[in-house]
């Protein structure tokens, strides 16, 4: 009967994904793996051909994980409130593995393939639509615009340049709801589109907007 190994496929996808947490996925290699393993480079060649593929497996991995969290969001109560709270919540904790999954350049850069590619487009949008009693439209024009605030502050968790407590993001994310839901019910307004330049004269005031909202 041939030994046991010493380590197991996940074992090497653990240790690739430690190296990215500690740096980036370019810093997965055979050698790196190895010494974080404390063996030689040969074991590791028993599970993936390439190094690429090791790459891989971490990423998806990556992206399990990413996921439980996601659905872990949208159990809640306002599901997507709940989903937006488990995406910069996920790149406060694992700020390494948010910048693999959600900032690397991108070969399609409008945002319906931005949004499709995050992985819960429908799951979110039907929560959203039961939520606000709004049709699958408006509900995709609220879902773009919180995801853009929500990305915006995963962004910044994700550089560690700031975090939030899960009360702060509950607020933040009500008053976004709100005030974009006002948008939503408040009659076309042409000073949405204008474009700032230096001999731009806008008329009405803040006490205008807040009366048509």
């Amino acid at each position: 009967m041939p030994p046991k190994p010493r380590f197991t496929k996940q074992d090497f996808i653990n240790a690739a994904l430690d190296i990215i947490r500690e740096s980036n996925i370019e810093s997965v290699t055979a050698q790196a793996v190895a010494k974080k393993l404390d063996t030689s480079t040969r074991p590791m060649f028993n599970y993936f051909d390439t190094l690429e593929e090791l790459r891989n497996a971490a990423a998806k991995c990556a992206r399990e994980m990413y996921n439980a969290r996601a659905e872990r969001g949208l159990a809640m109560t306002p599901a997507f409130k709940g989903f937006a709270m488990e995406y910069v919540k996920f790149a406060m904790d694992e700020p390494s593995l948010f910048r693999l999954l959600f900032m690397q350049k991108a070969e399609n850069s409008d945002m319906k393939s931005v949004l499709d590619s995050e992985g819960h487009l429908d799951r979110v949008i039907d929560a959203v639509t039961e939520t606000f009693n709004i049709d699958s439209g408006r509900a995709m024009w609220l879902y773009e615009n919180l995801w853009l605030y929500a990305h915006g502050m995963a962004t910044l968790c994700a550089s560690e340049v700031v975090k939030f407590s899960r009360e702060e993001l509950a607020e933040k994310f009500g008053v976004l709801c709100r005030s974009l839901l006002m948008c939503i019910n408040a009659p076309e307004d042409e000073r949405t589109r204008i474009v700032p330049q230096s001999n731009i004269k806008i008329k009405g005031s803040v006490e205008d907007y807040i009366k048509q909202g």
